[in-house]
């Protein structure tokens, strides 16, 4: 039987006697759809069908079947078992009815039937078994979700958790049993948020977002969570519900699209993409603290004769060691972006009036730690960084003009005989307009 009810009750009236059924197919056709059945094993089939009757009126005196046996093979069928049952009876004998309970029957009319005691019996007998399902899909949804489910009180104070939230979080419900919620509070999700969350379940009696819960284990999760509430007849709220979703997977998948977008496959450095976007914030912080920034545009010598001589396998492969190289000799602090093919890009941040010291001491230990020959698949491999160095606010106050004067410089590192490093001056800037 479907637990929920979507269109009108059928009722399966079984009696032998055609005046009987009549009589009851009148009382209670404007309410319910009727079949009717005249003997038990009609009734059996009529029973059995897809649609199954969400009632059955069964008459007990009837002749090949009576309807105790009628009632007894219903229970044992799965498909019948939970049909309810109404006996019509003019017997109602102790040993009839002791019969019939035992079977499980869960009511008795008797013969003549009158209307109204008909009608509220059969109302409230299916309107209990509606209920009963109804409890049952909760429960087994609640028993059963995927979702981590937590029910408080009016004082919010948990009365029941689901396994899917002890699995989540590692509480068990004697654990958290007339507790508050709060135990789950991480200390991440701001106090703004729980303050919309109480706004929007008091007013319209639902809400939804992300929270970071922390778990019995003291990891922090992030979840999607769902409160709504259940309300009494006169609308005061007896319970709310919360439940969880981890959001954890999806964070983590989300984290690696954003660092593929962000970072070159290759040597796992920064990519461009990156770059345009760190640029300018560190700009923005330089100009606000007034501290000086340099940027660093760094070219390998000779890497495009070594990548045609000896294939794109091996200089992959040289790439990558520059890369580590690169990242050994700068601070945690410092940002290291690889542009593409064998261009790389540094950015240092000083104290005001460091910039130039510094720059050139780093310089140096780039130089130092990427110019010594490379041992790959039984190569040895020479090539050395020019580097061009472009300080703001000097020689640019934006993202574009610094990396043109860091370009510009380089170049006149490569003029110079490469394995070296050049400032950007103005000077240079009128040479390489001259050289056109």
């Amino acid at each position: 039987m479907n637990p929920l009810v979507t269109e009108q009750p059928l009722i399966l009236l079984v009696d032998d006697v055609p005046a009987n059924l009549h009589v009851l197919a009148t009382s209670l056709r404007n309410q319910y759809r009727i079949k009717t059945a005249i003997n038990g094993q009609m009734a059996l089939d009529l029973a059995n069908r897809e649609e199954k009757p969400h009632l059955i009126l069964l008459d007990v005196m009837m002749p090949d079947m009576s309807g105790i046996e009628v009632l007894r093979r219903l229970r044992e069928q799965a498909g019948t078992r939970d049909i309810p049952v109404i006996f019509v009876t003019a017997d109602m004998s102790e040993q009839n009815q002791l019969d019939g309970l035992e079977l499980g029957a869960d009511d008795y009319l008797t013969k003549p039937v009158v209307t109204t005691i008909l009608l509220a019996r059969v109302r409230n007998l299916i309107e209990r078994k509606q209920t009963e399902a109804n409890l049952r899909l909760a429960a087994h949804v609640f028993e059963h979700s995927g979702e981590g489910i937590l029910i408080t009180d009016q004082e919010n104070r948990i009365v029941d958790v689901n396994p899917a939230f002890t699995r989540m979080t590692g509480y068990s419900l004697e654990e958290v049993q007339g507790k508050n919620p709060d135990l789950l509070a991480s200390g991440r999700t701001s106090p703004e948020v729980f303050q919309q969350m109480w706004k929007a379940v008091n007013e319209h009696g639902m809400w939804q977002g992300e929270v970071w819960n922390r778990n019995k284990d003291g990891g922090v999760v992030p979840l999607m969570m769902t409160v709504s509430v259940v309300r009494r007849d006169d609308g005061v709220i007896s319970y709310y519900i919360g439940s969880y979703v981890d959001l954890s997977q999806q964070k983590a998948t989300e984290e690696h699209i954003r660092f593929v977008a962000h970072h070159d496959a290759l040597t796992g450095l920064p990519n461009r993409l990156h770059l345009q976007a760190a640029l300018p914030q560190s700009i923005l912080a330089a100009r606000r603290e007034k501290t000086e920034l340099s940027v660093m545009f760094i070219d390998l010598d000779r890497f495009k004769q070594i990548n045609d001589t000896l294939g794109h396998s091996i200089g992959d492969a040289l790439l990558i060691e520059v890369a580590q190289r690169l990242t050994a000799v700068v601070r945690e602090s410092d940002f290291v972006a690889r542009l593409g093919g064998d261009e790389f890009i540094v950015v240092l941040r000083f104290s005001p009036g460091q910039a130039e010291q510094y720059s050139r001491q780093v310089a140096d230990k780039i130089l130092t730690s990427i110019s010594p020959p490379y041992r790959i698949s039984g190569h040895s491999l020479d090539t050395t960084p020019s580097i061009g160095i472009a300080l703001f606010p000097q020689d640019g106050e934006d993202m574009d003009s610094l990396m043109k004067c860091a370009d510009i410089a380089m170049y006149e590192a490569k003029e110079a005989g490469r394995g070296r490093y050049c400032f950007y001056s103005a000077d240079a800037l009128s040479e390489q307009l001259l050289r056109g």
